[in-house]
């Protein structure tokens, strides 16, 4: 079973964007602190890029700010993409509405 369940802030704004065929999706990135502190006693955080479809898309967009606390439950896959910027990303949760 592929669940995945977190909550933490996105880094900035949503991109929202329509497919060609005019579905919603909108994409964010979101900052989860670690549970525990590194040896130098700092928070560490682990970043998820989420990708929501449709009215959950257009929720995200309206909604949903930099620094917003979000919590997401999904499934996670591991794709690997090279951005605009020329880094390469391997994973980001689907994002489901409950």
């Amino acid at each position: 079973m592929n669940r995945a369940t977190l909550i933490g802030n996105l880094t900035k704004d949503p991109d929202m964007r329509q497919t060609q065929s005019g579905v919603s999706v909108c994409t964010f990135t979101l900052a989860v602190q670690r549970r525990y502190a590194d040896q130098n006693g700092e928070k560490q955080a682990d970043f998820f890029n989420v990708v929501c479809w449709r009215g959950l898309a257009d929720n995200c967009g309206k909604y949903l700010t930099k620094g917003s606390k979000a919590g997401v439950h999904g499934s996670i896959q591991n794709r690997s993409y090279e951005d605009k910027q020329g880094t390469v990303s391997y994973t980001h949760l689907r994002a489901h509405e409950t």
